[in-house]
């Protein structure tokens, strides 16, 4: 009942605040309100100086006003790269090769990424011998970002939970 009595304008603040680098058709699917409305609101919002957006190469994501670390964010709500990010932080250091095989992604797919990481400052990458070896830039930031975006982190390791228990059954 206090869903329907709260204006679309505090439910999409809410929502952006509690989910960071949020996109709009995601806003939109998870609220139940028509599109219109969500950028209307969004783009109220954001001249109130209450959000901010980021455009990146796909979607433009949006965020509170005190979120610093937008361009993490941005990466960590997208599966591939949080995938990488997350085998990183288990693995680390990790090669190509290691990362590809590591989370079933194919090599081109890892590159691609992994420029744009690295592009963010996200990951260092070092030479040890023909080798590329990757590393988080700033693993203490990363974390704490992982625990801004948990609903979609959380996704992601249920996810790859399935995954292990599906190789036991097979």
């Amino acid at each position: 009942m206090s869903e329907v009595l709260e204006s679309p304008k505090v439910r999409i603040l809410d929502f952006v605040m509690n989910n960071p680098s949020s996109h709009l058709r995601k806003i939109k699917n998870n609220l139940g309100v028509s599109m219109v409305t969500v950028q209307y609101y969004l783009a109220m919002l954001e001249s109130e100086g209450k959000i901010k957006s980021v455009k990146t190469k796909f979607y433009k994501n949006y965020y509170h006003i005190n979120e610093s670390d937008d361009k993490i964010l941005s990466v960590l709500n997208l599966d591939s790269p949080r995938n990488i990010v997350m085998y990183l932080i288990q693995h680390e250091p990790a090669t190509h090769q290691e990362i590809s095989k590591g989370i079933g992604l194919s090599s081109s797919t890892i590159n691609w990424h992994m420029k744009r990481l690295i592009e963010l400052q996200i990951v260092d990458t070092e030479y040890s011998g023909k080798y590329t070896v990757y590393r988080l830039n700033d693993r203490d930031n990363v974390m704490n970002n992982l625990k801004k975006c948990k609903s979609t982190t959380w996704s992601s390791m249920v996810n790859n939970m399935a995954d292990v228990f599906s190789a036991f059954n097979e």
